[in-house]
């Protein structure tokens, strides 16, 4: 996904912005003083801008007096594009974070505490999705930015390929195994004769119809973290994520299944096929057969392919159990803005009374997401709840946050970048590309950044 490119920038940027940071957050760093005005930093498709608008219509309504101005951008996603705009004097009052990001910008300061907000405004942590909610909370408890919603990774699966290879479709809860889904993957690829992988008269250069797709292909964390935390493996994991876990014996054992699925069994897109063309376009099409992915595949559906027959499943279990990734938008407020209340009482709005059908994202507040906003509304498959809400609450289920600030460092050229280039690329296998890797290399990143 994005996030990985947002992240390298962050890196690059780190040094010279964080001098600059602390300076625009000195003078405020807000260019908004109009007590009528609230400047609100946005980001996404046109269909994600014209959510947040209209999520927004009941706060201005609340409101006649305040005047919101939504700014289209990157800062949120990216928080290099935020420190610019900090630098800058040019920050907005209220931002969206995401869950990849949202610690760093905790660390540095420029979110504010929400603590004293929510007593006051009566919110209880308590109506939040659990597993939501707690990932956004520091050390000492305390809350800097609430979520707007959250996606979660699942199984998306075209149905007609599923009937034309006289398989059952995937069970929605989840109660399948990841060799299942391997075999599958094998028995919906296709070459330009028919065979599919499974035959010995397959033939992997004319392939037609690929069986599977995994952001493995993109390096990206969405697509292998999964298979890793079901499998009891991880690249860092622990309640902080940062204790090293990338030459465990199981993530080495996880990592080698989907490479295996790239390179062995010709099942699955490569990183050569991504470049050419994005996998989930290519399942979006009727090229695929399966995808993990999320919400966002829904719209996509919607808007360029509707006539596509297909559903959704939970993820396979693994050797210890079944395990998804969700990836959180998150509601804040900047802590240099001159419109303190308003923007804390905007960030409670949006979390809360305003929640739903933002972003095409699961909301997180109280039971709205089984209801219009998401569940029931129309054109959702039959299988979502079960797909896509219920596995927030399975035990191995995990938030790509980064309280301990290390994943840029940790994830880049410097750390297992090399070895991930390496492992998709089937220079080298999993064990060759990880074994060992945290004494020599992670570790000592680690340390570093305790320092």
């Amino acid at each position: 996904m994005r996030q990985n490119i947002r992240r390298m920038a962050f890196a690059a940027l780190a040094a010279t912005s964080l001098a600059v940071l602390a300076t625009g957050c000195g003078a405020g760093g807000s260019a908004s003083s109009d007590s009528d005005t609230l400047r609100v930093a946005i980001w996404g498709v046109n269909s994600d801008i014209d959510s947040i608008k209209d999520a927004a219509k009941g706060f201005e309504k609340e409101h006649p007096d305040v005047k919101l101005k939504f700014e289209v951008g990157d800062c949120g996603p990216d928080y290099a594009a935020c420190k610019k705009l900090i630098a800058g004097k040019n920050m907005a009052d209220v931002l969206v974070a995401g869950s990849w990001n949202y610690f760093d910008m905790v660390k540095d300061g420029i979110l504010t505490d929400l603590t004293d907000y929510l007593d006051t405004a009566g919110i209880s942590t308590d109506d939040f999705t659990p597993a939501v909610i707690d990932a956004l909370k520091d050390g000492d408890g305390k809350l800097y930015g609430l979520p707007m919603g959250f996606n979660t990774q699942s199984l998306f699966y075209n149905t007609d390929m599923f009937a034309a290879a006289g398989l059952e479709e995937p069970p929605a809860d989840g109660s399948y195994t990841y060799d299942d889904l391997r075999e599958w993957a094998k028995l919906l690829t296709l070459d330009a004769n028919g065979n599919n992988a499974a035959s010995p008269d397959f033939d992997p250069d004319s392939i037609t119809q690929w069986g599977y797709y995994n952001r493995i292909a993109l390096a990206s964390e969405p697509g292998y973290g999964p298979v890793l935390a079901a499998n009891g493996g991880g690249v860092l994991t622990g309640p902080q994520r940062n204790e090293c876990s990338i030459d465990d014996p199981n993530t080495i054992d996880a990592f080698q299944y989907l490479q295996d699925l790239m390179w062995k069994d010709h099942s699955t897109i490569t990183p050569q096929l991504e470049q050419e063309e994005p996998g989930y376009l290519r399942w979006v099409k009727g090229q695929v057969a399966m995808q993990q992915g999320s919400h966002e595949q829904v719209n996509i559906v919607a808007e360029q392919n509707p006539d596509l027959k297909y559903n959704l499943a939970a993820l396979p279990a693994g050797s210890e159990g079944n395990a998804t990734l969700l990836q959180i938008h998150i509601w804040a407020a900047y802590s240099g803005s001159e419109q303190q209340e308003l923007a804390q009482e905007l960030v409670g709005y949006m979390s809360t009374e305003g929640s739903g059908k933002q972003m095409g994202l699961i909301p997180a507040y109280q039971d709205r997401a089984l209801g219009d906003d998401f569940a029931t509304a129309p054109g959702e498959p039959s299988n979502i709840v079960d797909a896509q809400i219920t596995p927030a609450s399975w035990p191995l289920t995990y938030v790509n946050v980064d309280p301990s600030n290390l994943w840029a460092a940790v994830s880049g050229q410097d750390g297992f970048g090399p070895g991930m280039d390496d492992l998709i690329t089937n220079r080298k296998t999993a064990e060759e590309a990880f074994g060992g890797l945290c004494e020599s290399t992670i570790d000592p990143l680690i340390e570093a950044s305790a320092q």
